[in-house]
């Protein structure tokens, strides 16, 4: 009976954040909410007095059943956080919204214009909420950031062993990624969250250097406030954690924090210890 009630709780958890994600993520609520508006108003008719056309009831059906199949799939076999598999129903849900805007608003390009300007605008604006950077063009700052990081370790750390979390971990291990031409070995953590850096400070002899980085996006405290209020939810189903801060990471591992860079909300840094540095043979 438990393990039931923690699958319903697990599957009503990833169907809400579907639908969250679908309707919030670079800003597609804008069209969204004024196509809702819309349906408030008749329908507007043509200088022959008929009706503006519609999608037909056939295809609407086909494409709500879609998007409820998706939701529900991806709710069931995971995968409900990862905004880039929602991007096939992008396009039904703007063909459905801006069909309802033509259909009863009489000057619906404007409102067409203004969704487009929200959608634009969301690829530079961060949302109000944690978001992997990989959902807009925050992603490019955190590339130039790791490339820094990366730099920074050649220049002084060459053939040390880092500790660090994907993706830095193939980046440092990985030169066809285009960020190094030596690879490192490397001690891998999950995240930089507590209970990860307890586990690597148990482990001190395993790594000789640490580079470490923000490995989502977290708004600053007056705006995820606005957020929704289900962080214990996300704990307990999505694998939700907060990094340290990396002055804490340092002091947590024993090391010196030595290089920091921050960017937009992100941060990289590299971390040294009083260990003698194992240099490898080339």
């Amino acid at each position: 009976m438990s393990r039931r009630l923690g699958f319903d709780l697990r599957f009503l958890a990833a169907f809400s954040h579907r639908v969250m994600h679908l309707t919030m993520h670079m800003n597609l609520f804008v069209p969204v909410l004024m196509a809702v508006a819309a349906m408030l108003l008749a329908p507007q008719t043509d200088t022959e007095g008929h009706a503006r056309a519609s999608i037909c009831a056939s295809a609407q059906r086909r494409i709500y059943l879609l998007l409820l199949v998706n939701a529900l799939l991806f709710s069931v076999l995971g995968g409900a956080l990862l905004t880039r598999y929602l991007l096939p129903m992008y396009p039904l849900v703007l063909l459905a919204a801006v069909t309802a805007i033509f259909r009863r608003v009489p000057y619906w390009q404007g409102l067409t214009l203004f969704s487009a300007a929200a959608f634009g605008l969301g690829l530079f604006i961060n949302p109000f909420y944690g978001f992997a950077p990989e959902d807009n063009l925050t992603y490019a700052h955190v590339i130039r950031l790791h490339q820094a990081g990366i730099a920074q370790l050649n220049q002084r750390y060459p053939g040390a062993t880092v500790l660090s979390a994907w993706p830095m971990t193939d980046e440092l291990t990985r030169p066809e990624l285009g960020y190094l031409k030596q690879p490192y070995d490397v001690y891998v953590l999950a995240d930089f969250s507590a209970v990860q850096i307890a586990r690597a400070t148990a482990a001190p002899d395993k790594y000789t250097a640490a580079l470490v980085f923000s490995t989502k996006y977290d708004p600053p405290p007056l705006l995820s406030k606005l957020g929704l209020k289900s962080e214990a939810v996300d704990e307990r189903f999505f694998g939700l954690h907060h990094d340290l801060p990396p002055d804490a990471i340092a002091r947590e591992l024993g090391g010196t924090l030595i290089w920091k860079k921050e960017d937009q909300g992100q941060w990289v840094a590299l971390i040294r210890f009083n260990r003698q540095l194992e240099a490898r043979l080339k």
